[in-house]
């Protein structure tokens, strides 16, 4: 059975083509060096914290790190032609390649060998892999495909030792957390908040724990600028508020960029790393705004951006500030779809 019955994408850099130039002089290792000296392994996780239940995407890479080709061959595999639909990238069958034909080591808080038990003795011929001079070859897939207990939440450190254990990759550290979403209750209208556990997770944090402490419950939306953005969060209601223990959050610089709907954390006085209670609504695009506030939210769907256009359609004074009361009467956090 192949990669590409299971839908994994490969790919590969410089596998027979010309060699990257190295800076310094070329490492040249003597034909029998052991293979950690002549290649790296890499596993690389499109990020740390994933939802339960959904995937999980690891990139596995091979890096020869000398001026020699080098060749890659599966401990125990039978030898022979290679497959016609073997394709490009680095075979599946060199992924499981550890001892045993094991692929990852698996560390759990509750079970230290979460991951031995999963082994793929293919039952074909695996040819070697030839690696050119300073060549890198991997490939990325949805490791809950075999290793589906990552699905539950829970903290897992893993860990990559191809060719019978020959190299061995960087310990990586991922949190699987049942993700949360805000339901958002205004006076006119409910408003779906996603949270961005990825890109700003102490800021989602300090959301969760405030709104799970009823904290924002009956309180105002005191600044709406037409067009610009909606301030709420604030303990007085003016602006002046903050948490009640006076904790901070550091800034968290993302890549999600403000736009309608976009959900940021408030500066006390415009100060870096001053996020409190306060958050603010973005109600256009502003492409510099995160270059200063984290972004950790987005209100979505269309019931819920039509309910957000309608507060801010609420007349102002010459300061901004609404001339009916607009409040949003709580906030719950609840159990958000799992997102695949």
């Amino acid at each position: 059975m192949t990669a590409t019955i299971f839908q994994i994408i490969g790919w590969s850099l410089a596998l027979l083509g010309q060699p990257e130039q190295p800076v310094d002089s070329p490492v040249t290792e003597p034909l029998d060096a052991p293979l950690g000296n002549k290649v790296r392994a890499v596993l690389r996780a499109d990020r740390r914290v994933f939802p339960a239940g959904g995937n999980i995407m690891v990139e596995f890479v091979v890096q020869n790190t000398t001026a020699e080709p080098v060749e890659l061959k599966v401990p125990g595999a039978l030898s022979g032609k290679l497959p016609p639909d073997y394709g490009m990238g680095l075979p599946l069958e060199h992924v499981f390649s550890g001892v045993s034909f094991r692929g990852l080591d698996i560390v759990s808080e509750l079970n230290p060998n979460l991951g031995g038990g999963v082994t793929r003795k293919p039952d074909y011929p695996v040819p070697p892999l030839r690696l050119a001079p300073f060549a890198t070859v991997g490939l990325r897939f949805d490791v809950t495909r075999f290793y589906p207990a990552l699905r539950q939440a829970g903290t897992y450190r893993i860990q990559w030792q191809p060719y019978g254990g020959a190299v061995t990759s960087d310990e990586i550290e991922i949190e699987v957390v049942t993700y949360k979403e805000a339901i958002i209750e205004t006076d006119q209208g409910r408003l779906r908040m996603q949270l961005l556990y990825g890109d700003a997770p102490k800021h989602v944090e300090n959301f969760i724990e405030l709104a799970d402490d009823r904290f924002y419950n009956n309180r105002s939306i005191f600044f709406m600028q037409p067009n610009e953005f909606l301030l709420t969060g604030c303990s007085n209601d003016d602006g002046s508020g903050a948490r009640k223990d006076n904790a901070t959050v550091p800034f968290e610089r993302t890549n999600v960029p403000f736009e309608f709907g976009t959900v940021g954390m408030a500066l006390i006085d415009g100060k870096p790393g001053t996020g409190s209670s306060q958050f603010f609504i973005s109600m256009g695009p502003h492409p510099t705004w995160r270059d200063q506030y984290t972004a950790f939210g987005k209100i979505t769907g269309p019931e819920s951006q039509a309910v957000l256009r309608r507060i801010a359609e609420t007349p102002v004074d010459e300061y901004y500030r609404p001339t009916r009361p607009v409040r949003i009467r709580s906030i719950s956090i609840v159990n958000a779809p799992t997102v695949r």
